[in-house]
C-alpha cells in the first residue's frame, strides 16, 4: 500500500533473483555433468512467459530504468467456483469504492436467486501489474519467479547428492504474507460484513508417531515410491479409510503433487460458509499456478443434502440425508479418480464407522464443480456438465 516501496522492492527483487543462475554459471566447473543437468531447466525457461519476463525486466531495470506499474481497486461478485460466472467492477477512488460495492450488493439481491445469495460474496483487492506482463498480478508473478528458483535449486541439490538449506524459506511460505500484502477483503452478502482469509503454517512435528494401523499399513514406504498419481492416489485412500476409523473423523486435506509426484503444497482448511469454501478453491488454483503443480488430492467429509424436495431453498437450510468421506484426484490431463463411504452413525454417543461405496453417489464419475478454477488454471476445458444447469439430485456440501 506504499506504492514507492513497492516499486523499489520489485526492482530489487527482480535484480536480485537473476543472480541465482549467475552464481550457478560462475560454479558450473564445480557441478558434474552441468550441462546434461542445466540446459533441460534452460529449455523450459526460454519457453515460460514469466520467466522470460523477468529477465527482460531485470535488463530493462538496469539498462533503461523503472518498470511501468499500475494498480487497481477491483469489485469481483461471485456465486460459484466458475470464475466465468462472476460480476467485475474495476474502480481506483474510495468514493467510486463505496458506489461501485453498493451496486454490485443491489445487483445481487435483485437479479440472483435467493438461495444463492446467500452464498455470495463480493471479493475486493488492490491488483498492481507490470505493463510488460498484463495477464499476471504481479504478487503472483514474483511468487512464480521465486517459487521456479527454488525448484531449480532444489533440483541441483539432489543433483549433487544434498539438499537444499532449510533456511531458505519454502514457497509455500510466502502465501500467508502475500495475501496479507494484498490485503483483500471479502463482503458476504448473508451478513453484510467485511471477512478476511486467514493463513498460518504449522511445521511439522517431528517426535509425531502414526497410529498402529497406519505404522503398520507402511504407508510411508508406500508413499514414497509412487511415482504415478494413480498409486498416490490409492496411498492416499488407504491412509484416508485408516486415519477416519482410527479418529471418527477426518480433517479436511488437499495434496499438489508436481510431474515427479512430489508434494510440493499441502493444505487444510476450516470452512464457516460455502462462500469460504468458493474463496479456498480459487486460493488453491492460484497456488497450483505458482507451483506448477500437476496432480491434487481432496479429502474431506461431505454433508448429503436433499435439493429435489427444496429446490428454492439456501444450500445451508437444504435437509442432510448422508454423510460422506471422499477421497478425489485430479491430473492436468483431466485424469480424475474418486474414493467414497459411507459414514455410518449408529447413535450420536458412538464412534462413527465407514461403509466403502462401489456405486455412483454423484462424484464417483463426474469431476466436482470445485475443482473448477484448477481446470481454469491448467487451461482444461470444463466438463460438458459444469455447463449444464444443476440436477434435482442429492447435493454434496
Amino acid at each position: 500500500m506504499t506504492p514507492e516501496l513497492f516499486r523499489l522492492n520489485t526492482n530489487q527483487f527482480l535484480q536480485t533473483s537473476r543472480t541465482v543462475t549467475f552464481i550457478i554459471q560462475k560454479n558450473k566447473d564445480s557441478i558434474p555433468s552441468f550441462d546434461r543437468w542445466y540446459q533441460p531447466i534452460v529449455a523450459r525457461w526460454a519457453s515460460d512467459e514469466v520467466m522470460g519476463w523477468a529477465k527482460d525486466a531485470r535488463n530493462k531495470i538496469e539498462k533503461e530504468g523503472d518498470l511501468e506499474l499500475h494498480s487497481s481497486l477491483a469489485l469481483t461478485l461471485f456465486f460459484s467456483y466458475l470464475v466465468e460466472h462472476d460480476i467485475r467492477v474495476a474502480t481506483g477512488r474510495d468514493e467510486l469504492l463505496r458506489a461501485g460495492t453498493t451496486k454490485l450488493v443491489r445487483f445481487a439481491q435483485q437479479h440472483l436467486p435467493p438461495n444463492t445469495t446467500s452464498s455470495s460474496a463480493i471479493k475486493i483487492e488492490r491488483r498492481w501489474v507490470a505493463n510488460s506482463l498484463p495477464g499476471w498480478e504481479l504478487l503472483q508473478a514474483l511468487s512464480y519467479v521465486y517459487t521456479t528458483l527454488y525448484r531449480a535449486c532444489q533440483e541441483l541439490g539432489s543433483h549433487l547428492g544434498t539438499k537444499i538449506d532449510p533456511a531458505i524459506p519454502d514457497p509455500t511460505s510466502l502465501y500467508p504474507a502475500r495475501e496479507s500484502a494484498r490485503q483483500v477483503r471479502y463482503l458476504k452478502l448473508s451478513d453484510l460484513n467485511f471477512h478476511y482469509q486467514h493463513t498460518h503454517r504449522i511445521n511439522a512435528d517431528p517426535d509425531y508417531r502414526p497410529p498402529v494401523a497406519v505404522a503398520t499399513a507402511n504407508l510411508r514406504e508406500k508413499f514414497v515410491a509412487a511415482n504415478s498419481i494413480e498409486k498416490v492416489f490409492r496411498v492416499l485412500s488407504e491412509m484416508a479409510e485408516l486415519m477416519f476409523e482410527h479418529d471418527g473423523y477426518h480433517i479436511p486435506m488437499v495434496y499438489l503433487f508436481d510431474q515427479s509426484m512430489n508434494v510440493v503444497d499441502f493444505t487444510t482448511a476450516t470452512f464457516a460458509d460455502q462462500v469460504d469454501k468458493f474463496i479456498f478453491w480459487r486460493n488453491v488454483a492460484d497456488r497450483v499456478v505458482a507451483t506448477k503443480a500437476t496432480g491434487v488430492v481432496s479429502i474431506g467429509e461431505a454433508w448429503i443434502r436433499d435439493s429435489k424436495q427444496h429446490p428454492s431453498q439456501p444450500l445451508k437450510k437444504l435437509p442432510i440425508i448422508g454423510e460422506r468421506l471422499y477421497v478425489t484426484v485430479l491430473g492436468s490431463t483431466s485424469w480424475y479418480r474418486c474414493a467414497s463411504w459411507e459414514i455410518v452413525r449408529t447413535n450420536e454417543e458412538s464412534k462413527p464407522s465407514l461403509k466403502r461405496l462401489s456405486t455412483d453417489d454423484g462424484l464417483r464419475e463426474k469431476i466436482p464443480y470445485y475443482f473448477a478454477p484448477i481446470l481454469r488454471a491448467w487451461g482444461v476445458p470444463y466438463p460438458e456438465d459444469f455447463r449444464e444447469k444443476p440436477s434435482q439430485k442429492p447435493h454434496q456440501e
